[in-house]
């Protein structure tokens, strides 16, 4: 679970200024806007598949829907 959510909320700050430190940094800073682009676009995803539909007008943290989408596809 922490796993995941580290993935999302972490992977396109790090490999953003990793590529910003190691080419130029206004790749850097575009592959990071690029990133957290897509890594929105998949926790979407995730949520969709995974909050019932009664439940899917509430709020819900990037922690929540890793919660969520690991107990409805991982766990039975």
């Amino acid at each position: 679970m922490y796993l995941l959510y580290g993935a999302l909320s972490f992977m396109p700050l790090c490999l953003g200024v990793w590529i910003g430190y190691v080419y130029n940094i206004w790749i850097g800073i575009a592959f990071f806007l690029f990133l957290t682009l897509v890594s929105g676009v998949v926790s979407s995803k995730m949520r969709m598949s995974s909050i019932p539909l009664a439940q899917r007008e509430m709020d819900y943290s990037t922690m929540a829907i890793v919660k969520w989408y690991l107990s409805r596809s991982v766990c039975w």
